[in-house]
């Protein structure tokens, strides 16, 4: 399985690419902003810990600063 993340700017080429998607029997689900942003920052901590940018001592404090200002 493969996953695709496109993000459009015009919602006619939009709604065309879910209209082909549904035709090929691909699973579409809509991301709200918030979740695209969540997807954002976990790609970005997935990749600094990958590249050694980030350690777990830090990604463990980021995301509970994250938590805290949720609240």
């Amino acid at each position: 399985m493969e996953t695709l993340i496109l993000r459009g700017t015009s919602n006619e080429n939009t709604r065309l690419l879910l209209q082909l998607a549904k035709k090929l029997k691909f699973s579409v689900h809509r991301l709200s902003k918030e979740e695209a942003e969540d997807l954002g920052i976990v790609k970005s901590i997935y990749d600094g810990l990958q590249t050694g940018l980030l350690d777990e001592t830090e990604k463990d404090e980021f995301i509970r600063h994250l938590q805290s200002n949720e609240s």
